[in-house]
């Protein structure tokens, strides 16, 4: 790890829904970055976070992908095809609406217990990609025989102090030191994907979490951290990333000056909004128009069938 920032790491593994992992609060993440990164008021008093159909999605096929034995635990494919074919052959107009479908839902049901619920449709979806992305030799090595979802939580001690920091890789492959962050995505191109790494502060999670992997391991060995874009439609194109060493020096500088911000908030109880972003003392900033708000103003003299230029004014 090329910085002498962290000094000395404790960190152990740690399940997510354990009390250990939801007692931590004051323990930075990388989403706690991601709000802190627009200002210590969004982290400490932002909306709660809110599950979008594309995140629902991801968080599906990363568990089936994963962790395919903890899917079958949580979720439950909902699929009525072949009773509902049964009781339209039977001469049903709407076989949802019948008697035998109903028996047939209560069974059902009792199957799902609390499970989720997915959609076969929906299901079939994320098949189709698992099997592009498993046809791939290299991305099917990386997604296998290794840890998948495994929390890491602890403390560091750092030139500021000590502060307590959590995270959640998608997969490790510790024999390798490689860590694999699985991103479903709209454009996983060459051109496409570095621009959402940018928008989503992905630079972050992979210098944050490359370094608080190999402090968890403790032998000094680096660890490389890959990305596994996919494609969410047809025909599921992927890419694979590895973090460049400019990649991760840009998110390990970020991380450290937001840890240093946390820190300063923590000790402090103080979270100041956007102002903490200027540096004049009032709070004041200047307003410029962007570049593409400055265009020039010209009207066609349709009279005189000429364009009318602004006119030059003489104080």
């Amino acid at each position: 790890m090329e910085s002498d920032f962290i000094i000395s790491a404790n960190l152990h593994e740690c399940q997510r829904d354990t009390e250990e992992w939801k007692s931590c609060k004051d323990y930075i993440s990388k989403s706690a970055m991601g709000s802190l990164k627009e200002s210590p008021d969004h982290y400490k008093n932002g909306e709660p976070y809110k599950d979008t159909p594309d995140k629902i999605f991801g968080k599906r096929y990363h568990c089936y992908v994963l962790e395919q034995n903890e899917f079958e635990k949580r979720f439950y494919v909902f699929d009525d095809s072949v009773v509902y074919g049964a009781l339209l052959a039977k001469g049903f107009e709407k076989p949802r609406s019948t008697k035998d479908y109903k028996i047939w839902l209560e069974g059902e049901e009792k199957l799902i217990g609390d499970r989720e619920v997915i959609e076969k449709n929906d299901f079939d979806h994320m098949k189709s990609m698992k099997d592009k992305l498993m046809q791939h030799p290299y991305a099917k090595m990386l997604l296998t025989n290794g840890v998948a979802e495994k929390g890491i939580l602890g403390e560091i001690e750092t030139k500021i102090g000590r502060i307590g920091v959590k995270l959640i890789p998608d997969y490790r492959k510790d024999i390798k030191h490689v860590v694999v962050e699985l991103k479903t995505t709209k454009d996983a191109s060459k051109e496409g994907f570095p621009k959402e790494c940018a928008e989503y502060d992905y630079h972050i999670q992979a210098a944050f979490f490359s370094d608080m992997v190999e402090l968890f391991h403790n032998d000094k060995r680096p660890v490389s951290f890959i990305f596994i874009a996919q494609e969410k439609k047809k025909p599921y194109a992927f890419n694979l990333f590895e973090a460049s060493p400019q990649f991760i020096s840009q998110g390990r500088y970020e991380y450290e000056a937001l840890i240093q911000l946390f820190k300063y908030c923590l000790d402090n109880n103080y979270w100041p909004g956007y102002q903490v972003w200027c540096q004049n003392k009032y709070g004041i900033l200047e307003l410029k128009l962007p570049a593409w708000g400055i265009k020039d103003i010209n009207y066609y003299d349709h009279l005189n069938h000429k364009v009318s230029k602004q006119l030059e004014l003489k104080s």
